[in-house]
């Protein structure tokens, strides 16, 4: 229906994407990116170009099998999305869409928050054990659509789970935050033209 052409990208994905054409230019060829939306996702990185695999799911990791607190195994994307802090506030009595009201700066009551970043922290911690039990990744980046400082936060947590599994054989990687945050979807989706050439 339109005269020009039309790309097609997982918006995770092309978060990924453009925190490697856009991003920290220090990260290194290889590595694996969580961004956490309404919906947890993510890209692999391999010598310095986005892996979307054959079907396009590669990195899918919101589909990834971590352990609940009770001993179920459930997807990433039911304890490290926004949608689960949905969940919590209205539980609570509290406005749901308090996460997008205010993208720069969230109005949620700490303990609220804190328990929401914790079981996000734990899970995204397993699946990247899970990861680098697949590819000896040296760096992660975690990133999302919330304000900076709940990115560094989460980050922060999510590095201290880590340190809290088992990673027998394994070399732990270097978790850093994203640079591009909010915008990094849509970055990503805009450069498409770009990459694909």
């Amino acid at each position: 229906a339109l005269p020009y052409p039309v790309f097609m990208q997982n918006d995770a994905s092309a978060a990924c994407e453009a925190e490697l054409v856009f991003g920290n230019s220090a990260l290194p060829r290889d590595f694996v990116y969580f961004y956490i939306g309404f919906f947890i996702g993510g890209g692999v990185v391999l010598n310095g170009a986005l892996h979307t695999g054959e079907t396009g799911n590669s990195g899918a990791l919101g589909s990834m099998p971590v352990r609940a607190a009770d001993g179920r195994m459930v997807q990433l994307i039911e304890l490290a999305s926004i949608y689960g802090l949905e969940k919590r506030l209205l539980h609570e009595g509290l406005d749901p869409d308090l996460p997008w009201q205010s993208p720069a700066n969230w109005s949620i009551p700490e303990p609220i928050l804190t328990a929401w970043m914790d079981t996000a922290a734990d899970a995204i911690a397993q699946a990247i054990v899970a990861c680098l039990a697949v590819i000896d990744f040296k760096t992660v980046v975690i990133d999302g659509w919330f304000p900076a400082n709940i990115r560094e936060d989460l980050t922060e947590k999510v590095v201290q789970a880590t340190t809290r599994k088992e990673l027998a054989g394994l070399t732990a990687p270097v978790i850093q935050p994203g640079s591009l945050g909010i915008g990094a979807r849509a970055m990503g989706a805009a450069a498409l033209p770009l990459t694909n050439r």
